[in-house]
């Protein structure tokens, strides 16, 4: 007989599949219409003023850099605050409470409001949503693998497993039966 996996164990890993499969699939896409709006970015159109909020060196990091975080206006009067990396000849300009140049658009994320900005003259690529796609990425390659092995074991469990005959004993296995039993019990 071969091993089993218990069917609600094998059933959770499916839906869990299922489930972190549509979540990737609306970041991957997301995160691909924030790419596209990032790249139209500069323009005109879009420039606007921020002031600057903190000024840091990223830890941990080689080689050396640092990031900016600063807050702009929308146009429903709210204040955004945006993080982006810089580079070193942008930092050593900058100081708290600075008014600065950047370019801004307004967009739905996720159905939420937000923005994407950029400050003026900064070549540093955009945080947008790489990191929560590359989570779901790996919990989807995760969750891939685990339903694989576990859909082999239940298919080869199922392939594999032995059933005893529903035949129906005829009169001369019966006759056989109770020979051998009478010679064991002499």
């Amino acid at each position: 007989m071969s091993p089993r996996i218990s069917v609600w164990i094998s059933n959770s890993v499916f839906i869990s599949f299922f489930a972190v499969s549509i979540l990737y699939s609306l970041v991957y896409f997301e995160n691909n219409s924030l790419r596209e709006e990032s790249s139209s970015l500069i323009d005109e159109k879009n420039r606007s003023f921020a002031r600057v909020q903190e000024l840091s060196r990223i830890k941990n990091q080689f080689p050396i850099a640092y990031q900016c975080h600063y807050n702009f206006g929308l146009s429903d009067g709210s204040l955004f605050e945006s993080t982006e990396k810089i580079p070193y000849s942008i930092y050593k300009r900058l100081r708290l409470g600075d008014t600065i140049e950047i370019y801004k658009k307004e967009l739905r994320s996720l159905g939420k409001q937000t923005a994407i900005s950029r400050i003026m003259g900064n070549e540093e690529p955009l945080p947008l949503l790489e990191n929560l796609e590359k989570y779901f990425k790996y919990s989807f390659y995760y969750f891939f693998a685990l339903t694989s092995v576990l859909l082999t074991i239940r298919v080869s469990g199922w392939l594999f497993r032995t059933y005893p005959s529903q035949k129906k004993p005829n009169e001369t296995d019966a006759i056989v039966a109770n020979n051998s039993l009478d010679s064991h019990q002499k």
